[in-house]
């Protein structure tokens, strides 16, 4: 390799460095810690609901789609509140990436749970079992580009996901949303704090 070749390489590598910064950066000015909080708090009320008031059957798939409906609200105001001062088209893009990365994730979820309840052979607690793999995923995802924090998340979500189908099925709603719950609330405080400090 010539030495031109060696700069324009050693030019490649920085410029990808700075655009995961530059990400880093978005992520955290435009609310992504406040993000993982509302859906680690959405986590845990979703469980203690589902367990304490609501019977089995379809208003679980109820409480659950109103609770995300919520969530995804109170996550539109927290990107609107942290954009306000940014150019409309970054407005625009953050919110068009957030929902081209999530959407596709929970159609899938979604859709699996639908198979699931639609199948009197399985039992319905494989439900939150495929629902957290499939967020694992996302957190898989972001982890590998931006954050190592969520990254473990991701792990420790397809790890838990097993373990609690092989051996906790009755109680993997539980132990699952606890596991996530408390993941998500931590990686926000992580990525709050972490975004002050680039």
């Amino acid at each position: 390799m010539n030495e031109v070749k060696k700069q324009e390489a050693l030019e490649n590598i920085e410029l990808i460095k700075e655009l995961v910064l530059q990400t880093k950066k978005h992520i955290g000015n435009y609310g992504g810690g406040w993000i993982c909080i509302v859906w680690g708090i959405f986590s845990f009320v979703g469980v203690a609901g589902q367990r304490l008031f609501i019977p089995h059957g379809p208003l679980i798939g109820v409480w659950w789609t109103g609770l995300a409906v919520v969530a995804g609200f109170v996550t539109y105001l927290i990107t609107r509140s942290f954009t306000k001062n940014q150019p409309v088209r970054a407005q625009k893009d953050y919110r068009r990436y957030f929902l081209l990365f999530w959407t596709p994730l929970l159609l899938l979820g979604y859709t699996l749970a639908i198979f699931i309840a639609a199948n009197p052979s399985l039992s319905k607690d494989y439900i939150s079992i495929v629902i957290l793999l499939v967020v694992s995923t996302g957190y898989l995802t972001i982890g590998f580009l931006f954050y190592r924090g969520i990254l473990f998340m991701g792990c420790i979500g397809y790890i838990g996901s097993i373990i609690c189908a092989i051996y906790f099925l009755e109680y993997s709603d539980i132990i699952l949303g606890a596991l996530f719950g408390f993941g998500l609330i931590i990686t926000g405080l992580f990525v709050n704090k972490q975004w002050k400090n680039i």
